[in-house]
């Protein structure tokens, strides 16, 4: 749970830092000839951890609706 602003700034970088890895990670996988199937059984467990870090953000904006850029996007909103 992010209890104040330094935290929401720390957990906003890394979950663009995740997504980014992510990305890397599935590319990666796929050169290495992998199918669908197992890139998805290889990324699903680090995707779950991204979206748990994205909620967590999400939530901390619902909260505390600041005029500021998000890491997500819609912060404005």
């Amino acid at each position: 749970m992010i209890r104040n602003e330094t935290e929401y700034q720390e957990a906003s970088a890394r979950l663009v830092e995740e997504r980014n890895r992510l990305a890397d990670h599935r590319s990666r996988l796929k050169a290495a000839g992998l199918s669908n199937a197992e890139i998805k059984r290889v990324i699903d467990p680090m995707k779950s951890f991204h979206l748990q870090l994205q909620e967590e953000v999400e939530s901390y904006e619902r909260l505390n609706p600041l005029d500021k850029g998000s890491a997500l996007g819609n912060r404005n909103t």
